[in-house]
């Protein structure tokens, strides 16, 4: 009974492990991927006794690279009607290498939730190879306001398309 309990354990910790590493794919001139909240990963800091979600962080596994990539990501991140006013930074990189950046707001106005609508679009050459994109959402303010912060969803839309390059132009 007790190796039958063990062997059920380390199953399911094998299953949740492989959850937490699973990134989505995408392909170099395919559709556009969205991701939604439950495709990122929080970002916590220990802040007065209690955990913080600052941030969050997604990895996107990129197949078919070229030299030249131009990256485009838009989408909608929203709060809590209450917790509705606030800063958030996108940022894109590949392989460690900065891509692009987008800082946008959100807002409470007569009741209702606005939410921050960040848009990167970034031609980046000699990245021959750009395997993962890591993209990071990073509430901004003080910790406290951090914490107050509730994010409610998140869509982010995200395409690379290769830019064909040949002698003469650009």
């Amino acid at each position: 009974m007790k190796n039958l309990l063990i062997a059920i354990a380390l199953i399911t910790g094998a299953g949740s492990s492989y959850a937490e590493e699973q990134t989505n794919s995408l392909n170099v001139d395919q559709k556009m991927v969205t991701l939604n909240e439950t495709d990122f990963r929080p970002v916590v800091v220990s802040w007065a006794n209690r955990d913080v979600v600052t941030g969050y962080e997604a990895l996107i596994d990129i197949t078919g690279t070229k030299s030249s990539l131009i990256f485009n990501a838009n989408g909608e991140i929203s709060a809590r009607w209450f917790a509705s006013n606030f800063a958030m930074t996108t940022k894109l990189s590949c392989n460690g290498i900065p891509i692009g950046m987008s800082k946008v707001y959100g807002q409470r106005k007569a009741g209702q939730s606005i939410p921050a609508k960040p848009a990167i679009t970034e031609l980046r050459h000699n990245l021959d190879g750009c395997e993962q994109l890591k993209v990071e959402l990073f509430k901004e303010g003080s910790l406290s306001r951090q914490f107050y912060t509730r994010i409610q969803s998140i869509s982010l839309s995200i395409s690379v398309q290769a830019l064909d390059i040949t002698q003469g132009e650009i």
